[in-house]
């Protein structure tokens, strides 16, 4: 298993979600658990980026090095194959660079990052679109999260 990041933060679960077609009602909990903020999912992808002796910090300079990385057609293939490694690690940066986004899961497989009350990235389907048309680049994906929020801390909500 890859090295962890400096800060060695233990994983937590994700919450199941509602799979399709399919639904399971249950009385809910009277406490409500806090949100799940570490959920890792992408070893293979750091595991990838150690046998290219290539760093990969979780920060946007992370998110610059696999839309490098994607740019390569030999990389972009290898790539092709961890695209929900890919989604996970980009999750990951958003939850470190946002206060408050915090991971969730609506539909089982595709895991969201919720940045602010009514605004969620599902960061699967960003990783694959990346990955299958080239457009846009997991950078752009996150500086417009990020004007979305600075947008809403403008507007004073």
């Amino acid at each position: 298993m890859p090295d962890r990041d400096e800060t060695e933060e233990p994983l937590q679960l994700l919450p199941p979600g509602m799979a399709r077609r399919y639904a399971e009602y249950k009385p809910g909990t009277n406490k409500p658990s806090p949100a799940p903020i570490n959920v890792g999912g992408y070893d293979e992808l750091l595991t990838y980026c150690q046998g290219k002796r290539v760093v990969l910090p979780r920060s946007r300079e992370g998110l610059v090095v696999i839309d490098a990385l994607i740019e390569d057609p030999e990389a972009r293939k290898d790539l092709t194959g961890l695209a929900a490694a890919v989604g996970m690690f980009y999750g990951d940066v958003l939850i470190h660079a946002i206060p408050g986004a915090h991971w969730e899961v609506i539909e089982e497989g595709f895991p969201m990052v919720r940045i602010r009350r009514n605004t969620s990235i599902s960061v699967i389907h960003v990783a694959h679109r990346r990955l299958d048309v080239g457009f846009p680049t997991l950078v752009m994906n996150f500086d417009h999260a990020i004007d979305l929020i600075d947008e809403e801390r403008l507007r004073g909500n």
